[in-house]
């Protein structure tokens, strides 16, 4: 029997029942379903599975819905914190910067010139490095200190236009890998994408290269924390460093996204082009 059809029974099953949280549920039947789908291997991902056949996960949604309302469920799994983290709010990064215009003493119409790096900046490996969304006042560090010839971004949504215009001029390239984070339930990072933002990453004609989400901590610490199993670090470091970046928020889902991502197709790509090791 096809897999997502045993999952689709199982969920329908799930969904006749009341006064059970659903959510809790499902990551409780991952042993059950792997017997039923056949697999002894210990690793069957049912949010991969709900992600990747077609129409599955609306389905799901509208079991979950039927337990809980959305607002409900969003505040009950901390999502509506968590967002704050992950999409880009203009208006915060405008007041940010005035703020360290005014600390600056420069006006808010002239441009600040002392070199500030963004937040949750930090060096990765060689010419490659992480940080936060870069606001106005961190563009002559970008430009003059890292002398960045590439800029890879995190999310789907568009880049703002001031930051554009700053990138025409400096002549810096963008890559825009448009991922959701790991949350509950059921939104995981694709792995293929993964894939994708690795090969811009560790690519050399693209460095030196800032790769950033929102914040810097949850999908950058994705990226980073596969980087690093290129470099094969172990998983108590990997994780270390992923959860100082992430704190106070680190997520499990995204630790174990770095620990089970099947890094194969990209050391065949890295090792046909002579990207590793990556060089210190």
């Amino acid at each position: 029997m096809d897999s997502a059809e045993s999952v689709v029974d199982r969920l329908e099953e799930l969904g006749s029942l009341d006064q059970l949280d659903v959510v809790q549920l499902l990551k409780q039947e991952d042993d059950e379903l792997e017997a039923k789908l056949g697999l002894d291997s210990g690793i069957l991902d049912v949010h991969r599975v709900m992600n990747e056949h077609p129409g599955l996960k609306k389905r799901v949604r509208a079991i979950l819905d039927r337990f809980f309302p959305r607002e409900a469920l969003q505040k009950r799994h901390g999502e509506q914190e968590e967002d704050v983290d992950d999409v880009y709010d203009a208006e915060e990064h405008r007041e940010k910067s005035e703020a360290v215009r005014k600390t600056a003493g420069v006006d808010s119409s002239s441009t600040v010139q002392e070199v500030v790096p963004p937040e949750n900046f930090s060096h990765i490996v060689g010419e490659i490095y992480r940080s936060s969304f870069p606001r106005p006042e961190n563009f002559p560090f970008l430009q003059h200190s890292i002398k960045l010839k590439s800029i890879m971004v995190l999310f789907p949504e568009d880049y703002p236009q001031e930051n554009l215009d700053f990138m025409a001029e400096a002549g810096i390239t963008l890559f825009q890998i448009g991922m959701s984070g790991n949350k509950e339930p059921f939104v995981n990072i694709p792995s293929n994408l993964l894939t994708s933002a690795l090969e811009i990453a560790i690519n050399p004609e693209n460095h030196p290269i800032l790769i950033h989400c929102n914040r810097g901590k949850h999908r950058t610490g994705c990226l980073v924390g596969c980087i690093r199993r290129l470099q094969k670090w172990s998983l108590t470091m990997i994780f270390d460093e992923y959860r100082r970046f992430a704190f106070p928020k680190a997520r499990a889902l995204d630790q174990q996204f770095i620990e089970m991502y099947d890094d194969e197709k990209i050391k065949q790509i890295a090792a046909e082009n002579n990207w590793l090791p990556i060089k210190w």
